[in-house]
């Protein structure tokens, strides 16, 4: 199978550069060309379209020349663009793409200080991902899949105490108990952890849509949607303690 090749467009002032953009130093990378000089960069190929900016960046011009110029290319088209962490939606067609962008163009003057947000939501009518749907309606889930949480009465947090193998924080961060999502006392700790005592209280599960900014692996920030479902854990040393499935899914939580 051959492989799958795609053209890099760069967009600099408004205009369709000749090659990569060069400044002062003549040799930036692509995060300095996105988020300093205001550079717009377009990759297209059999895959599809995406169009890579910075909303912060002073990348007008050049971002209204892009969502022109993607009327020529292959859908579907892929918005990925930084704000406080690198969010990435997919539009089907070009004209949907533009509009997707004058959009987020209104909202440049954002500033996003939460990094984190959580909804309950009711899971009536929702599209809840199988293995979910599975633990909400049973109550439980495999232990491959799930992560566990305990209370620690001397620091008043949550901890995590265990991490399935095949849970999505395994897939994405590995087992270790160190990794971001696994961090004490940081502000997406406090909100994302703010509903286990109320499930604890409740004695029943609950039924959460996510929007958090995270710091991956490669040490970039990236806005992860997920959907989570935090069950009361019924531990055998009488530990406080919480159970959680998560799925990387379409949450209804609008941010820009």
């Amino acid at each position: 199978m051959g492989t799958v090749r795609a053209e890099i467009y760069w967009v600099d002032k408004g205009a369709l550069a000749r090659g990569r953009p060069q400044f002062a130093a003549g040799s930036e990378s692509d995060d300095e060309l996105l988020h300093r000089y205001g550079c717009v960069r377009v990759s297209t190929g059999e895959l599809g379209t995406e169009i890579r900016w910075s909303v912060f960046s002073p990348s007008f011009a050049s971002l209204y020349f892009a969502a022109e110029f993607l009327a020529g290319l292959r859908g579907p088209f892929m918005l990925r663009y930084f704000l406080a962490g690198w969010f990435d939606e997919i539009c089907d067609g070009a004209a949907a793409a533009r509009n997707r962008i004058d959009e987020i163009l209104s909202k440049s003057d954002l500033h996003l200080v939460k990094r984190a947000f959580v909804r309950e939501v009711d899971p009536h009518g929702k599209a809840m991902p199988p293995l979910l749907q599975h633990a909400w309606l049973d109550g439980a889930t495999t232990a491959d899949y799930s992560v566990d949480c305990v209370y620690e009465e001397s620091s008043g947090r949550f901890r995590v105490d265990r991490i399935g193998p095949k849970s999505t924080i395994a897939r994405l961060w590995g087992v270790g108990p160190v990794s971001y999502p696994c961090m004490n006392g940081g502000s997406y700790d406090r909100t994302v952890s703010a509903a286990y005592g109320d499930v604890l209280k409740a004695g029943r599960p609950r039924y959460d849509h996510v929007y958090a900014a995270m710091r991956t692996p490669d040490d970039t920030v990236t806005w992860i949607p997920y959907q989570r479902v935090i069950m009361p854990m019924h531990a055998s040393d009488k530990r406080r303690a919480v159970t959680i499935v998560t799925e990387i899914a379409k949450v209804d939580i609008r941010i820009v």
